[in-house]
């Protein structure tokens, strides 16, 4: 059955915000783990929130951070996120398997269950912490539908958020990334995913990806250039605008 681009942009959407609820909660896992000033501040240089931080709390702290990104007024927030994840589920419920839209729907439930009291960074943390296996199993669930038009844009939303994120990560002081070449190989997914596309409609989404796969392969294994990862990003926010085009006409 052939997908309305309507539905495919929900799908897409879907798997950019599930990823991102992914790359988020495993980032502040891992800086609330380290705990020290410098750990602290990488989220919210990813996410660009140092600002709006700092409207709602007067200091750095685990305990603040861990606050931060469940409060509703932070717009980047995992409660943010797994809210569009759920809207997207909703949208396209009826193309996902009753088991796929039951667990996002339950994960979004239970998520707003244990955030609405102001618990303190022990319940914080444990909320954290059940939403990464949560969303691991997640995961595989969308790893195991047979509907091959709904992973073609979830997995695009997926690859386009990593890549996102890990560029983020390479911007910003302090970071670590495990390797230039998973930039690569996500790049080449990408590319696979939107080869099953028809190409008149999808040609200047193909090409942008074409591009931004050079450009990874040409970032320097053990120099960050500021001026390469830029360019990369620049290339990525191309191809994301040729995607919004066709999902819009």
């Amino acid at each position: 059955m052939t997908l309305l681009l309507s539905t495919a942009a929900d799908l897409y959407w879907l798997g950019r915000y599930f990823g991102r609820s992914q790359e988020l909660v495993d980032l502040l896992l891992t800086s609330l783990h380290d705990g020290s000033i410098e750990s602290l501040g990488i989220p919210l240089s990813i996410t660009g929130t140092w600002q709006n931080f700092y409207q709602q709390f007067d200091k750095l702290s685990a305990e603040n951070l861990a606050a931060f990104f469940i409060t509703a007024t932070n717009p980047t927030s995992l409660t943010a996120c797994l809210e569009a994840t759920r809207a997207d589920a909703q949208a396209t419920r009826g193309r996902l398997s009753g088991e796929l839209w039951i667990a996002i729907n339950s994960a979004w439930l239970e998520w707003q269950e244990r955030t609405k009291q102001n618990g303190d960074f022990t319940d914080h943390l444990a909320s954290y912490q059940w939403l990464e296996s949560s969303l691991k199993d997640i995961a595989a669930m969308i790893e195991a539908s047979v509907d091959e038009d709904i992973k073609h844009f979830v997995h695009a939303g997926l690859l386009i958020e990593a890549l996102d994120n890990a560029l983020r990560k390479l911007a910003t002081p302090d970071t670590k990334f495990s390797s230039m070449a998973l930039l690569a190989q996500w790049a080449t997914a990408l590319r696979q995913e939107l080869t099953q596309l028809k190409v008149t409609v999808w040609q200047q989404s193909q090409h942008a990806c074409d591009d931004l796969l050079v450009v990874c392969q040409q970032l320097p294994e053990h120099n960050h250039d500021i001026s390469r990862i830029q360019e990369a990003q620049a290339t990525l926010q191309r191809l994301t605008y040729a995607l919004a085009d066709v999902f819009a006409s």
